[in-house]
């Protein structure tokens, strides 16, 4: 699978996507009868994406820059593209976490990402 997360290319061990309608919900009296309204205005995407990364000082690694770019709050280029489904667009980084593990000895980080489509 290939993807790019702002210009980098991500060593992706999985990626889930979850999609909400985006929506407005309202109570109405109509016709003598209480009901309650809906209105869908679109899809948010948020996607969950799993990544190591390996041989990388902490100073410029993926990891860390990706922490940056979540506290700025600015959009990045998010792309996709396997047997499954093809996506392009922008998107926040809302949450970055890491897992370390003690291997040895070697420079592996194991992080996972949280995307907002913008």
């Amino acid at each position: 699978m290939t993807m790019t997360l702002d210009g980098k290319t991500l060593n992706c061990l999985s990626i889930g996507e979850s999609s909400d309608a985006a929506r407005t919900e309202w109570d109405a009296w109509v016709s003598g009868a209480f009901k309650h309204k809906y209105k869908a205005h679109g899809v948010i995407r948020r996607f969950t994406v799993e990544c190591e990364e390996s041989d990388a000082a902490y100073s410029g690694s993926q990891y860390e820059s990706f922490l940056a770019t979540a506290a700025a709050g600015s959009t990045v280029a998010f792309a996709v593209a396997d047997q499954v489904r093809v996506y392009s667009g922008s998107v926040y980084i809302t949450g970055v976490s890491l897992r370390a593990q003690d291997l040895a000895g070697k420079n592996v980080r194991y992080f996972t990402l949280q995307l907002l489509e913008a």
